[in-house]
């Protein structure tokens, strides 16, 4: 069964979590894991799964979302409840996370502690026909490029067609790691609203993804593979997670 959790966080007052949070929320996430399933933490931090050299963890967590929030000087300050999704398209890694959390009943992201109020597994949408998707954290995909004799990263957006190319070989990537087969027919995406881009540091470098709403057409396999272990690259450490807004 796959498996998407949602988490709610509480606290009696407000919290100030820095800007770039995402490192402390993929601490925790493999650190929940490991307790509960030692072996399978240290596998998904260390290893994942590998495919044509690139190397997936198939597991993707959203950005926190909390009641309401505002700039400070020390980062983003949060009114609770907090909520934070995470998903794989494999039960175990979810499975270890919830029992941490439900046993534990608390969590520390840095320097700040949150209180479980909940934690419950979501059933899982109907994917069908036209899909209309919204991220619930930034799309990063790249390219490379070379300069010098040396190949650099290039982060693409959603108003290049290579942005969407990515997309697409990505998930066929993660279809073959899940031995899902695939139709061979190109997926269709769309979008006729503005993206928003977002700048992160992640262990050192900095990290451009994308947020926005777009429409995906195709074989529902893949699309339900980007569902449940994200669109993009970067997904372990908190890109590429959506949510699904309609059908037609």
């Amino acid at each position: 069964m796959k498996m998407r959790l949602h988490v709610v966080w509480t606290t009696e007052k407000p919290v100030v979590l820095p800007w770039n949070y995402l490192h402390l929320l993929h601490g925790f996430l493999y650190t929940a894991i490991k307790k509960a399933s030692p072996k399978l933490g240290e596998f998904l931090h260390e290893q994942g799964f590998v495919v044509g050299g690139h190397r997936y963890k198939l597991v993707t967590f959203s950005l926190l979302f909390p009641q309401a929030a505002e700039p400070t000087n020390d980062g983003l300050k949060m009114l609770p409840p907090i909520h934070w999704w995470v998903a794989s398209p494999l039960p175990a890694p979810i499975e270890a996370l919830a029992f941490t959390l439900l046993t534990e009943g608390e969590a520390r992201l840095g320097k700040v502690k949150l209180t479980v109020e909940r934690a419950e597994v979501e059933e899982p949408p109907k994917i069908e026909g036209r899909c209309l998707l919204q991220t619930l954290s930034p799309i990063v995909a790249s390219t490379g490029v070379r300069k010098g004799g040396k190949i650099e990263h290039r982060f693409l957006s959603p108003e290049e067609q290579d942005f969407w190319r990515v997309l697409e070989t990505n998930l066929r990537r993660k279809a073959i790691v899940l031995g899902v087969e695939a139709s061979p027919d190109a997926l269709r995406f769309s979008s006729e609203w503005e993206w928003r881009s977002k700048l992160f540091e992640v262990q050192g470098t900095k990290v451009r993804g994308w947020e926005g709403k777009f429409w995906v057409e195709g074989d529902p396999a893949l699309i339900r593979i980007g569902y449940e272990a994200g669109f993009g690259e970067r997904n372990a450490q908190g890109f590429g997670m959506v949510k699904l807004v309609a059908t037609k």
